[in-house]
């Protein structure tokens, strides 16, 4: 019997073959993009990460209530772990990370990796085994006895052409022999943690180092706050009782560190969480993004399979009275439209492959488990689940209404010269406003994107980014173990660079601009008395004298480094730092003191702009500049500014660099308009997929209302002939076309435009600059939706007005 309906119902669409192409094509493009967008979402959010019981793992870290608006979580100290570790019983193992670059020299060409410094038992506490060797022993946490790693799988193939022998073998990293006693499985990937820029783990870990603590980092002292928390809850306990626990010994652990009382407190969140970070509700907005688009989609649907049941109804109202079941016709109709759902569905998961790597592509590299998106089981059954709830609306709602209607009623008004009945016309017109309404919402919050996105691109950065190529170096600690070794390299490499073609400047600075926040400080003023709380922080920077010449940066105050200040303790200070200092005085000569005895009493020798040298989106933030070789860092970053293209010069400066060490790493070379671009590249990826889905469901709000007003003028065709010859004019039609069609429309905009301030909160967070209910969005997204639906309505309207009222009369 199913086989009997599935070939009639196959015959049925054959004959309607527009209609089949338009629900397939509709379904596969709605379906597709849901699906490429689930996928995202799956792999980001949704999925449990690639760990034993990851359910049972967890990130912890330390809040100070006093420093909450500024940080609001801090990492913690090895004394702070080694007191956890004795005193949690809720915590089977507890495992600190902390990022370390890694100097890989004597295989080739000098690489400077990302790495971490792991306390020996994090393997364990994740419920990983390398797929080669052995895990590292406790033994080996201590300094000295700290010179193993452990290879990530993608560094032993790229490096080491997956030799099966690397476990045992000596590699140079930082200069130093490091004996390899493992390598890790393909599908490892270290949780990224997302809390204090610089801290974070940086997204492919390759390299895996002990700890290499000295004994006095295990004594409880206040500072060092350098290590991110993975651990794993004991069997049946919950995050709720291991915090409570923590909370409950963590005063007497804060008690026995000397200084100030910062009231520390745990914090212990879902490590998944901790992994998806700040992006999780900009992919909760976008998923919300994709269903409202989808529900248009089911609308548009149902709509279509109204007019076309409406169409239908003189053939279903003689199959009813010839006997035909109101089951039967449900059963038909059903058998119909799954047919056509499963063919879009189906094309569907295909355009879906395609998407998700162009979505990929786009995506920022920095979102978080990228590398684990892809189309799984779950995405497949997610697919399926669409296409079959889109069945069940194109098929058993026309169905049902049409096995309601009375046969004699449907055989009655089949005549020509009956206008549409009312019921019909209503809930289609419902249709319209609900499609319009969440177009509206969509239109009105990718409106919101659009002008946060653009405030920030045009924000005033304080500094020029034009023609400015930067160069990380890091110096092999062997051969560069002190201040002098690193400012004589780094001094070299200055002029070589400032001799070179076509060089206008160069800079040294120790974290180039827009990419994040580095070594925080607390200073105040020589012998300041005030609580350590209490003191004003700032972001340090290391930097030669052409750093403001290079950026572009003009002082407000005082002069810039020169030679003559080596040997001297100087500094040059943000004008909010300055303020926050010495509030309304000139801060000119005046000492600062960051409580380093190395650096106390530094001269103030210049002020410069508040610039937004770490972030485009978040307000300037206090920079405290020192000159590099006060303390000369292992790793920096060549700043070069050019008279042409800087991209041109860049195999020239590495040879420079090369010239000076050949064993000195490159890791990346970008322009300084690369690093801006990557800074918000997380924005644009948001906005970009917001405008597309809203763009989407403009153009099914717009199909719809065509829709509609074409049924309904094809329904009143000898309506509308009647009134001309009774005397309407054609511009009569027209308006009275367009007012019945815009109705609707109206109706749902001003719906749409309530349920978008109702949603502001949720998305205020992602805006800059921006109010959720700023009313440019608003009005722009409601003339885009009024102009585009009237465009929809005038076709029809304007096919109204070419009626011949004879040749109507006369077809009747």
């Amino acid at each position: 019997m199913m086989r009997n309906e599935i070939r009639q119902a196959i015959r049925a669409l054959g004959r309607d073959r527009a209609f089949a192409a338009m629900v397939v094509l509709s379904l596969a493009v709605g379906i597709g993009a849901n699906t490429a967008i689930f996928s995202l979402v799956n792999g980001v959010l949704l999925r449990p990460p690639a760990y034993r019981d990851p359910d049972r793992l967890v990130a912890m870290d330390l809040i100070v209530p006093k420093l909450a608006k500024l940080y609001p979580a801090l990492p913690i100290n090895l004394g702070i772990l080694l007191e956890w570790r004795k005193q949690a019983t809720s915590l089977e193992r507890i495992g600190v990370i902390r990022p370390s670059a890694v100097d890989l020299t004597g295989v080739g060409e000098p690489e400077l990796l990302s790495g971490a410094r792991v306390s020996a038992n994090i393997f364990a506490v994740l419920g990983i085994r390398p797929r080669l060797g052995r895990s590292f022993t406790e033994g080996e946490d201590p300094s000295g006895h700290d010179r193993v790693a452990i290879l990530a799988d993608s560094l032993w193939r790229r490096r080491f052409h997956s030799d099966p022998a690397i476990v045992g073998r000596k590699i140079l990293l930082n200069g130093t022999p490091h004996e390899v006693v493992g390598v890790l499985p393909p599908s490892f990937r270290y949780p990224v943690g997302t809390g204090l820029a610089g801290f974070a783990a940086a997204a492919k870990t390759e390299v895996f180092r002990p700890l290499g603590y000295e004994n006095d980092d295990l004594s409880l002292h206040f500072g060092d706050f350098n290590y991110w928390v993975t651990a794993r809850l004991r069997g049946g306990v919950s995050i709720s009782q291991a915090r409570a626990e923590l909370n409950v010994v963590q005063p007497a652990i804060s008690a026995k560190i000397p200084g100030p009382d910062l009231g520390l407190h745990a914090n212990i969140v879902p490590l998944q969480e901790r992994m998806t970070g700040d992006v999780r509700q900009g992919l909760v907005l976008l998923m919300a993004a994709v269903g409202a688009v989808l529900l248009i989609l089911w609308v548009n649907l149902a709509n279509l399979s109204l007019v076309r049941a409406a169409g239908r109804a003189r053939d279903a109202a003689i199959r009813t009275a010839l006997g035909a079941s109101r089951a039967r016709l449900v059963r038909q109709s059903l058998v119909e439209s799954l047919l056509l759902a499963l063919t879009g569905g189906g094309l569907g998961v295909g355009l879906a492959y395609g998407g998700l790597r162009a979505l990929l592509a786009a995506a920022p590299i920095d979102l978080p488990r990228l590398n684990e998106v892809g189309v799984d089981v779950r995405v497949l059954l997610f697919a399926l689940g669409v296409s079959v709830a889109a069945g069940v609306v194109l098929g058993v709602l026309p169905a049902l209404r049409s096995a309601a209607a009375s046969p004699y009623e449907s055989l009655k008004s089949g005549s020509r010269t009956s206008t549409e009945g009312r019921g019909g016309r209503r809930i289609r017109n419902l249709l319209v406003s609900l499609e319009v309404g969440l177009s509206a919402t969509l239109l009105v919050t990718a409106g919101l994107l659009i002008a946060s996105f653009a405030r920030v691109m045009t924000i005033d950065k304080g500094f020029d980014v034009e023609r400015v190529i930067a160069l990380d170096m890091s110096l092999p600690a062997t051969r560069y173990p002190n201040d002098a070794a690193r400012a004589a390299f780094f001094r070299r490499v200055l002029d070589q660079a400032a001799a070179m073609p076509g060089v206008q400047s160069v800079a040294l600075v120790s974290a180039v601009p827009l990419e994040g926040e580095t070594w925080i400080d607390v200073v105040g003023t020589e012998h300041d008395p005030r609580p350590l709380l209490e003191k004003p922080s700032t972001n340090v920077r290391f930097i030669s004298p052409g750093y403001f010449q290079t950026l572009r940066i003009p002082l407000r105050d005082g002069r810039n480094f020169e030679e003559r200040d080596r040997g001297r303790r100087v500094t040059i200070i943000s004008a909010g730092l300055a303020q926050r200092i010495w509030p309304g005085q000139d801060p000119i000569g005046r000492k600062v003191d960051n409580g380093d005895d190395t650096h106390s009493g530094m001269e103030v020798v210049g002020v410069t702009p508040d610039i937004r040298s770490t972030s485009l989106d978040h307000d300037p933030v206090n920079m405290m500049y020192i000159p590099y070789w006060q303390r000369a860092q292992r790793q920096g970053s060549l700043l070069v500014r050019t008279a042409m293209d800087p991209r041109g010069i860049a195999a020239a400066l590495r040879s420079a660099i090369w010239a000076v060490d050949s064993e000195v790493p490159i890791p990346e070379v970008r322009t300084l308009e690369q690093v801006m671009e990557r800074s918000v590249a997380q924005r644009r990826f948001q906005a970009m997929l917001v405008v597309l889905f809203a763009a989407a469901a403009l153009a099914l709000a717009a199909f719809g209302t065509y829709g509609v007003v074409s049924y309904a003028v094809a329904r009143r065709r000898a309506e509308m002939g009647i009134r001309m010859a009774l005397g309407a004019k054609r511009s009569d039609v027209l308006k009275m076309v367009l007012r019945q069609g815009m109705m609707p429309v109206v109706a749902g905009l001003a719906a749409g435009a309530m349920a978008a301030l109702a949603i502001g909160r949720s998305v205020a967070s992602l805006l800059f600059q921006v109010s959720p209910h700023d009313p440019v969005a608003f009005i722009a997204a409601g003339a885009v939706l009024l102009l585009v639906s009237v465009v929809a309505c005038l076709v029809p309207a304007r096919r109204a007005t070419r009626v011949d009222p004879t040749e109507a009369l006369r077809c009747e």
